[in-house]
């Protein structure tokens, strides 16, 4: 008995990150809305890990959960805010990140915002890194995805080397939406896509979703449901899928709409377009009256004047009568040629490796198209009327229309509290010791 004491002060002198888990993957961000967000985290080994955001004033918002999958969802943030964060794990503080809440719908801060779009990038190559460089340059608030995002099968594995080890500086402080593509398939039901994102959920679950961030409405489909890989392993149908999207967007009262989707529904690049995907469309997106529709799969640069079933309607943005297509499929992968003349509709088209930084402000929607070396090789502005702002009332939640972000209950154990500026310091400082005591008392059993 004289030598556990003896033993529990060697173990106590050794650093406590030596018993901790390690992080697999993560943090990175998910759902994030004006008043929370949720940091998942995977550890290779159950434990217990915690998210601190300091809030203004002094105050924090936290988040705990046990096991090896973690879903830590912080509430009670501050609206259109830059929130640092924090990470423990069984205790041991871990890199964390600095989360980008939208504004409000409906306010001066709801109505300015900074998105990122990448296509068809999934490949881990240096074009990836370099426009993964120039989108933290850039300073956008989330990232948004048109397909693609795991080459070359879509694998878990894969998605793991190609998306979340690449990219997790960036998915640490920005939060990522993105849309299914056509290699997700190369798996059956897309299940490694599927289990690598914690998305809002449709009718037939995560594989179609929709969003607001602050007054922007965004739509993001899954191709697949209108032209399946395989029938077997579609997932989803057009019927249900259309038929959700034109409620989800007669219900929101967003004054800008965008709609994510892989298979393009104008384009002249080296596939064209699936002819099912513009049928079932075209209809829903100019009778509800979105703004911009951005789509992946042909690997090169494309926009569209606004355009009414396969006409110009305008040459210009200035208060468009018809959605404007931009396909944007060069931010990784190889390029392709295009393989089409350019149509009436077509205003600009390039083969090159491009992302796209969308800039709102109040009625103008500025888009930027930029090379993986920084430059803007093109670039546009959608100008519209937008109502007044309302007044607005003190206080109040994360706003939104029917498919706004939801506020999803904490998930796998996992507890979110707002509270004051040092609570839960005693665990804190305990942790480390809890976990050393643990381990000499097993060690003391296999005697």
């Amino acid at each position: 008995m004289r030598s556990f004491p003896r033993l529990l002060l060697a173990l106590a002198a050794l650093p406590s990150a030596a018993f901790a888990a390690s992080v697999t993957r993560g943090p990175f961000l998910q759902q994030t809305g004006p008043s929370s967000a949720l940091v998942v985290v995977d550890t290779d080994a159950a434990a217990t890990v915690q998210a601190v955001a300091d809030l203004p004033g002094g105050g924090t918002a936290r988040a705990a959960s046990d096991g090896t999958h973690h879903l830590l969802r912080l509430e009670g943030l501050p609206a259109a805010s830059a929130v640092p964060y924090r990470l423990t794990v069984d205790g041991v503080e871990r890199p964390g990140g600095t989360l980008h809440t939208p504004g409000r719908p409906d306010t001066a801060e709801g109505r300015a915002a900074i998105l990122a779009v990448v296509g068809d990038y999934g490949t881990g190559d240096p074009a990836e890194m370099n426009h993964i460089a120039r989108i933290r340059e850039e300073g956008a608030q989330a990232i948004l995805t048109v397909g693609d995002n795991a080459y070359p099968d879509a694998t878990t594995a894969d998605f793991l080397t190609k998306l979340f080890r690449p990219m997790a500086a960036l998915l640490a402080d920005v939060t990522m939406w993105p849309a299914l593509g056509d290699h997700e398939y190369r798996q059956a039901w897309a299940q490694p896509y599927l289990d690598a994102f914690e998305l809002p959920e449709g009718p037939q679950g995560e594989r179609y979703y929709a969003f607001d961030w602050g007054d922007v409405h965004v739509a993001a489909l899954d191709s697949n449901c209108i032209v399946p890989m395989d029938a077997a392993t579609a997932g989803c149908d057009a019927k249900t899928m259309v038929g959700w999207l034109t409620a989800d967007l007669a219900a929101s009262r967003a004054p800008w709409k965008i709609v994510l989707i892989h298979r393009p529904v104008v384009a002249t690049g080296k596939y064209g377009v699936y002819p099912q995907i513009p049928a079932a469309l075209l209809g829903v997106l100019e009778g509800a009256g979105v703004d911009l529709v951005l789509q992946g799969h042909n690997h090169l640069y494309e926009r569209s004047w606004p355009t009414r079933q396969g006409q110009p309607v305008q040459k210009d943005y200035d208060h468009p009568a018809a959605p404007v297509y931009v396909t944007s499929g060069g931010a990784g992968g190889w390029l392709y040629d295009f393989a089409l003349p350019a149509e009436p509709w077509t205003a600009y088209r390039e083969k090159i490796d491009q992302h796209l930084r969308l800039t709102l402000e109040g009625g103008t929607l500025k888009v930027d198209s930029i090379r993986g070396d920084g430059v803007i090789h093109d670039t546009f502005t959608i100008v519209k009327d937008v109502p007044p702002l309302p007044a607005q009332p003190p206080g109040g939640g994360d706003g939104g229309g029917a498919g706004g972000t939801p506020e999803a209950p904490p998930a796998n154990g996992a507890v979110a509290v707002g509270c004051q500026a040092g609570a839960g310091s005693g665990w804190a400082l305990l942790a480390p010791l809890a976990v050393v005591m643990a381990a000499a008392l097993r060690r003391r059993r296999q005697r």
